[in-house]
């Protein structure tokens, strides 16, 4: 079940995509590079994150808590956004964004995020792409989910050879 989200124009990330340079300018003043080590994690399932991370280079696994483990869904390059809906909404993260090899990534907090958001409400045309595009990969999961036989289905396919 492991997917690759991708970005489709790998120089620019799915938030500034379509915004103005004024509104990118902005951001940028509260931008802050860093340099991730592998298995470094970003974003953790139930904890409020302080920023929103953009992805620059590397890659990152993306998983669910499952029982006493984490479940994989799938992987993400450059380009990708992550703590959006956590930003936005208060709401806490329901996925791990953990670093697959070293990273390069932009962080942006969440407090200057909202303050540019305030000044600038055309980004909010962005944060909906953004969400829209998070919502697309999880609907994309579900059916995917859905179309795998269940543990009775092989049960019936196994007594049945």
């Amino acid at each position: 079940m492991n997917s690759t989200f991708a970005i489709k124009d790998q120089t620019v990330n799915e938030l500034y995509e379509g915004l103005s340079t004024e509104a990118i300018d902005e951001l940028k003043k509260h931008e802050k590079l860093v340099t991730a080590p592998k298995g470094s994690m970003l974003m953790e399932h139930g904890k409020s994150p302080e920023n929103l991370v953009i992805v620059n280079s590397g890659s990152v696994d993306i998983s669910v808590p499952a029982a006493e483990t984490h479940v994989s869904l799938g992987s993400a390059g450059p380009g990708k956004v992550f703590g959006m809906r956590a930003t936005v909404s208060g709401e806490t993260p329901e996925i791990n964004v953990t670093c697959l090899d070293e990273c390069q990534i932009t962080l942006i907090p969440k407090s200057e995020f909202m303050a540019v958001l305030q000044k600038y409400p055309n980004i909010y045309f962005s944060v909906a792409r953004v969400l829209s595009a998070d919502l697309k990969i999880a609907d994309q999961l579900i059916r995917d989910c859905s179309r795998r036989p269940t543990v009775a289905d092989r049960s019936k396919i196994a007594r049945r050879v």
